[in-house]
């Protein structure tokens, strides 16, 4: 997705390096669309990125009826991956590139912007599920940033049992006592991204590598952890140095465990543009305002129609 057209601050992103964390923060309601609100959990100024994520949006759950006129034009990024997964609704990604993909729950949309791309988000057909989902933001480091722009569709990745839990690795890998797993989704740096799901209240353990500094955001549901209760739309800080974590759940409860090491260097962030250099974001700003073929062009892209 994008961040709003007024977004258009020089934010700078950088891991705080913290050890053994244990700090909560709040999201922060942002008005994507008129029946479209996000909470965004990253950046905000108390937290700026955990490992390589430094934009996490959870969007929904919006009834069917409210968005099948769902349309996010066409609009360019640069400097990293866009990780959009589906808990329920369907959606369609455009591209420069000339991909088309629609996308169900259970499935994995990962763009790779590198030097620069551009694309859009529309309802796919006549949507009969609530829209309820995740977007993330993956900076690439410095050394891939340049990276040949592409988009890759999964239509399935690694998901398993963890005690009563179900655990959907998005991103990454993740070593049980039995096996090690590990996600086909693109990666360019150390990182993870777990998705835990259990109907019942339960309590489980979550293996940690030390050297990743690590987030929990409850997407449904509640947590208690490290003697924080954390509720629906908060995120739990943990750092890094823990080897494992111990988490109760209530009932229906959904949990997002993000991670990865540290960056070393701060990211620019502006507007939808992601970079270690300032001038680098200021000129893909540049080049999109005078439509550089850098972008390229969304031709599956149908503006919306206007209704009286």
């Amino acid at each position: 997705m994008t961040r709003a057209p007024h977004e258009h601050e020089l934010e700078i992103c950088e891991s705080a390096h913290l050890q053994r964390d244990d700090s909560l923060y709040s999201s922060l309601q942002r008005q994507l669309t008129p029946h479209l609100t996000v909470h965004r959990i990253l950046p905000q100024r108390a937290i700026r990125m955990i490992g390589p994520w430094c934009f996490v949006d959870h969007f929904g759950p919006v009834a069917p009826a409210n968005y099948r006129q769902f349309n996010v034009a066409p609009h360019p990024h640069i400097g990293l991956q866009t990780i959009t997964w589906l808990l329920s609704g369907q959606l369609l990604h455009q591209d420069s590139l000339g991909y088309e993909q629609p996308l169900r729950s259970g499935q994995l949309n990962l763009m790779t912007a590198g030097r620069g791309i551009s694309h859009a988000e529309v309802a796919d057909h006549d949507p009969d599920q609530p829209l309820h989902g995740l977007q993330l933001w993956c900076a690439l480091p410095p050394a891939h940033e340049q990276t040949e722009p592409r988009f890759d569709h999964y239509q399935q990745v690694p998901k398993f049992s963890l005690g009563d839990c179900t655990a959907t690795l998005i991103m990454g890998s993740y070593a049980t006592e039995q096996r090690r797993l590990t996600s086909p989704a693109l990666s360019f740096s150390p990182a993870i991204a777990l998705l835990l799901q259990t109907p019942q209240a339960t309590v489980v353990d979550i293996q940690l590598e030390r050297d990743f500094e690590y987030g929990l955001y409850v997407v449904s549901g509640a947590m208690a952890a490290l003697d924080k209760q954390t509720k629906i739309h908060q995120l739990l800080s943990i750092g890094a140095n823990r080897r494992h974590i111990t988490l109760e759940l209530s009932a229906d409860s959904t949990v997002l465990l993000l991670g990865g090491e540290a960056f070393e260097q701060p990211v620019k962030m502006w507007w939808n543009f992601v970079s270690a250099s300032e001038q680098r974001v200021k000129q893909a700003q540049q080049d999109w305002d005078n439509q550089h073929e850098r972008f390229g062009h969304v031709a599956h892209y149908q503006p919306p129609t206007a209704t009286n």
